[in-house]
């Protein structure tokens, strides 16, 4: 399940064609086996434990994007399709849709940083960032502190110093780290820590370089990150960004001056303490752009009515090894997700077992029923963003409704949760309906949002009536801990008795009448809690990665929607903030307060239309 702002995935390039040979050479578990004709009925929890357990095996390498185990993946569930005998809604009569997506940047020579009179290639003590842009710059250099502007916390970095066409040095994280009375709460790092919104800052403050140093009090020694391992490298910053070490930093420092000794006299008071120094610094950083070919897995059976469609989805990737999605960054480990996502995979594999053995004894259901398992979620929902852009052979038009499956492994005293249930007029007693119809009926709890944090969302903005099963979020969360031995199957089983059910409803009625749902506060980060920051209302394309943010969408009634923002525009600045990204978009959103009054340009029609919103709290 993808965390807002956060869309870095695993980087490394393969071809078309390795996916193929992967696809070929891939073969279910031995334990797998298909329902015997005329019995309609779930798998037992034996077969959905056996597909979480090859897709969370160590050996699938977190099914990060651009890894051989995520191809792995898909020539599994696309074998699993062609063994039931669903046909394939692939391309090319295959039962995968590939697309190419950027994932990150790889240093090539030039990368260097001269100071003090002494030249650092990369390596120990140099790397750049994977946000950096490319080129060389030599420029004086100003120490910034923490880099910091929080006005919620009564702290700049920058007041009193002039960074203008300068280099700016900071330290990682923020001032107090580990100190639990410090203003920022040391416990757990603020979103200011973030290196990117270090270096969006440093950039509207008119700085030209950021370099970044591991704060010696607490991270002193430590090794830097390589450039794909930190930065979303496929979203430029806009200036030059480098990661460097104290050797580096003691060559600008003058005489007799400690960049602990610095970092000391911030934490000590939670009071900025920036300088300029007399040093300059000549930065070169030449990045390289990797992409990666990846694949959605599309299987369907066939109904009556060849205008009608039913979607059943849930995405197979994850986290591959870590980066910054992860909430244990450090550990460059397999991400196994077997909950996240694994667990709605194995219930997808469920439901097409099912359908295909109701199929074998006769039936044939009044909908066509597409099966989708989605690559990409992590980065921002790009697999099943590019599906509904390109549905061949189902358009958009036909989709009565769709059903996302996301964490559905660890079901807990029989609550479970049931969102976008206020996407159609039809859902509130079609839910409740089918959870009575259950021989052990569920705990559920209901949300009406159509937005939220997985791929339903993509489908929503397309006017399509969505479900989202979800059975809660837990402490192993985008963690390497997130294992197979962890989760409850004979509640995923419960899971998938559901999401039959309510898909045998929705094949038996007519078309739900799509309706705009209403923002629901429960629709939140999944890992806990709302948002931080001011609230707009604003849906992005997360698919367009530079030239402004375009929106699919605004929420109905949200402050975006009452300042006239709406489906198409492009943001590209934010009062006085140009808007490149999502993460230039994310930064002054951040800079900004609940009922505060902001000037967004958008491009819309090839002119550029000035609107003023005022900024309401998250829901």
């Amino acid at each position: 399940m993808q965390r807002s702002y956060r869309y870095a995935a695993a980087c490394a390039v393969l071809a078309c064609t390795a996916l193929a040979a992967a696809h070929a050479a891939a073969a279910p578990p031995a334990t797998a086996r298909r329902v015997p004709v005329g019995i309609v009925t779930v798998p037992d929890s034996v077969e959905a434990r056996e597909v979480v357990k090859y897709l969370a095996d160590p050996k699938r390498e977190g099914r990060g994007v651009g890894t051989a185990g995520l191809d792995s993946a898909a020539a599994f569930l696309a074998g699993e399709m062609r063994r039931l005998g669903l046909r394939p809604g692939g391309d090319s009569a295959s039962y995968l849709q590939r697309f190419e997506v950027t994932t990150g940047a790889e240093p090539i020579a030039p990368c260097r940083i001269t100071a003090g009179g002494r030249t650092f290639e990369i390596g120990t003590a140099y790397q750049p960032l994977g946000f950096s842009t490319n080129g060389t710059l030599s420029a004086p250099v100003v120490f910034a502190g923490y880099g910091i502007t929080a006005p919620g916390f009564q702290y700049d970095d920058y007041a009193g110093v002039d960074v203008k066409d300068r280099i700016v040095l900071v330290l990682t994280n923020e001032p107090g780290e580990m100190d639990s009375t410090s203003r920022f709460d040391g416990s757990a790092n603020t979103p200011y820590s973030e290196i990117r919104t270090k270096a969006i800052n440093a950039r509207e403050h008119g700085a030209l370089a950021l370099l970044v140093v591991n704060g010696p009090r607490h991270h002193g020694g430590e090794p830097l990150r390589k450039p794909k391992a930190e930065g979303s490298g496929y979203m430029s910053g806009g200036l030059l960004a480098a990661l460097v070490g104290e050797d580096v930093v003691a060559r600008l420092l003058p005489p007799g001056v400690t960049l602990r000794a610095l970092q000391d006299s911030i934490d000590t008071r939670t009071a900025p303490h920036s300088v300029a120094l007399a040093e300059s610094a000549r930065v070169t950083v030449t990045l390289r752009r990797q992409r990666a070919h990846i694949a959605n897995v599309v299987g369907w059976i066939p109904g009556r009515d060849t205008t009608r469609t039913l979607v059943m989805g849930a995405h197979y990737d994850h986290l591959g090894y870590g980066g910054e999605n992860s909430l244990a960054p450090d550990a460059h480990v397999p991400h196994l997700g077997a909950d996240d996502n694994a667990s709605g995979t194995a219930v997808l594999v469920l439901l097409e077992r099912r359908f295909a053995a109701k199929r074998d004894a006769g039936w044939t259901p009044e909908h066509d029923l597409v099966f989708c398992s989605f690559t990409g979620e992590e980065m921002g929902l790009v697999g099943s963003g590019h599906y509904v852009d390109d549905p061949s052979p189902f358009p958009v038009t036909t989709m009565d409704a769709m059903l996302n499956m996301d964490m559905v492994g660890r079901l807990r005293d029989g609550r479970l949760s049931v969102m976008g249930v206020g996407t159609a007029a039809e859902f509130p007693a079609l839910v409740e309906a089918a959870n009575r119809s259950l021989p052990e009926p569920f705990a559920v709890k209901t949300s009406t949002d159509g937005y939220g944090p997985s791929d339903h969302a993509s489908f929503y903005k397309k006017k399509v009536p969505v479900l989202f099963l979800f059975t809660g979020a837990h402490a192993d969360y985008h963690r390497p801990s997130d294992t197979w031995d962890k989760l409850y199957y004979q509640g995923v089983v419960r899971v998938a008795g559901y999401a039959g059910a309510l898909v045998e409803s929705l094949d038996a009625r007519p078309k739900p009448t799509f309706t705009q749902a209403k923002a629901d506060s429960a629709v939140g980060r999944i890992a806990g809690g709302g948002g931080y920051g001011a609230y707009l209302g604003t849906i992005p394309d997360y698919l367009q990665t530079e030239g402004g943010v375009l929106l699919t969408g605004v929420r109905e009634g949200s402050p975006a929607a009452q300042a006239g923002l709406q489906a198409g525009d492009d943001i590209v600045k934010f009062d006085d903030i140009s808007v490149g990204n999502i993460y230039d978009y994310t930064f002054a959103l951040r800079s900004r307060k609940p009922g505060q009054q902001v000037r967004i340009t958008v491009k819309r029609g090839g002119k550029d239309v000035v609107l003023v919103a005022t900024l309401g709290r998250r829901p």
